[in-house]
């Protein structure tokens, strides 16, 4: 491979039920890296979560974070380790570097070499038994379309005092995490100045010095957790702005990263000053690839289980990374509803419409040929929303993850998506609304 590969591990909110159900025999190879991380879950009364990643009638995203936001955790940490053991066992992908993104971290570290899958599994749960002794407060986080300064900027205008910058994602796409009351001012402040934003699908605020009681409990409990050194020039902390190396306290770290935010932007910009051109996603959607792809459109990017319920290989969603070189390679493979279909005109304006309400537009800027991401500033978080919104109105929720395997460029080409599907499903679109 000509150029520099970086893994991306992803953070809460990154699961879909059943992301490993349509993998055939590659769902096999990874049973035995997942039933390790079980045996961990088992340990601090957690269900199995082998059920969540192999089941396709497994519960959803909201329903967990509802009920059972810790086994939640433990799923999204199985999922990216038992990716990145697949891409490198079955299809020859081995990466440079890794990059973790929040709770993404403890997965990045065990392809890292510093934890175990198991004991990168306890760390979690260490982690979960912290926050329950020192509990958050109430509260949740909010992404703003703009950078950390201009977000401080809304904070202090809002007057919400207890609310903190808590993630850079990319140039103009901030985190702030808070109480809820607070992150309303907030979001009511950018709305009054034409800045977009989207509240979070998360149990809470993290990443904000609030969280420092739980931090400091969590410096003892993480000593019981077994470590080796990392492998050299690997791992890259958004925390130190560096490589890990041996000499680091890897406790002292994860401590540190719970207050304190998340560089991710400045994380992939200096990956890439490393020679890092290809970026792939080791979750099961493609929230960190399409920020990447924002902040560095000449990146290769691949996000393989994005559609693995689809597809019992992953190879043709690999193929722009494994020939990355070729030009011909990194071109579009399936065809997707919305290039293959001219939007119903009734849909075309629903759609207009839902863009209209989360995107905090007039209807009129809203047209049919804008383009998200160069006219409204639509980043990966809002992209997301807006795909699962336009879904969920015509009853399609369960397509999404057929519907995030593609790009969706326009407000027409979404609508054209939701008229494919449509016409291809059992029921006319007046009986599914």
């Amino acid at each position: 491979m000509s150029s520099g590969v970086a893994f991306l591990f992803p953070g809460q909110g990154s699961y879909l039920p059943g992301v490993f159900a349509g993998l055939g025999a590659d769902a096999d190879r990874i049973s035995d890296r997942v039933a390790e991380i079980d045996a961990v879950a088992a340990e601090y009364q957690l269900k199995p979560v082998q059920p969540l990643l192999f089941s396709p009638d497994a519960p959803s995203l909201g329903q967990l974070l509802e009920s059972d936001h810790e086994r939640l955790d433990v799923a999204i940490l199985a999922t990216s380790v038992a990716l990145a053991a697949l891409l490198e066992s079955r299809y020859g992908l081995t990466p440079d570097h890794v990059l973790g993104h929040s709770l993404g971290e403890f997965g990045a570290l065990a392809v890292a070499g510093v934890f175990t899958p198991a004991d990168a599994a306890r760390a979690v749960c260490e982690r979960h038994a912290t926050l329950r002794k020192a509990p958050p407060p109430v509260g949740g986080m909010l992404a703003v379309g703009t950078d950390p300064a201009r977000a401080e900027e809304l904070i202090a205008s809002a007057g919400a005092a207890t609310t903190a910058v808590s993630a850079h994602n990319a140039t103009k796409q901030s985190v702030v995490s808070g109480a809820g009351a607070e992150l309303e001012k907030v979001r009511q402040a950018a709305r009054e100045v034409g800045i977009r934003t989207s509240r979070l699908s998360v149990p809470g605020p993290f990443h904000t010095p609030q969280l420092a009681e739980a931090s400091a409990l969590y410096a003892t409990t993480m000593r019981t957790v077994r470590m080796s050194a990392p492998r050299e020039r690997f791992f890259y902390s958004h925390g130190l702005g560096r490589f890990l190396t041996a000499a680091d306290d890897v406790v002292e770290l994860m401590v540190a990263d719970m207050t304190r935010p998340v560089r991710f932007h400045e994380a992939v910009y200096a990956l890439h000053a490393e020679g890092v051109t290809t970026f792939v996603e080791c979750g099961a959607l493609d929230v960190l690839t399409r920020i990447v792809s924002t902040s560095l459109p000449s990146a290769v990017t691949a996000a393989p289980l994005r559609e693995s319920t689809v597809t019992s290989d992953l190879s043709d969603r690999l193929r722009p990374v494994l020939h990355s070189a070729d030009a011909d390679a990194a071109a579009p493979i399936t065809e997707t509803a919305a290039t293959a279909t001219v939007a119903d005109a009734d849909i075309l304006e629903t759609v207009r419409a839902v863009c209209a309400e989360i995107l905090e537009y007039p209807p009129e800027v809203i047209t049919d040929d804008a383009d998200f991401q160069a006219d409204l500033g639509v980043d990966s978080l809002a992209m997301t929303e807006l795909l699962e919104r336009a879904l969920r109105t015509y009853d399609l929720s369960d397509m999404f993850h057929v519907a995030n395997a593609g790009n969706y460029d326009t407000v027409a080409e979404l609508a054209a998506l939701v008229t494919g599907l449509l016409r291809d499903g059992a029921a006319p679109a007046s009986e599914r609304r």
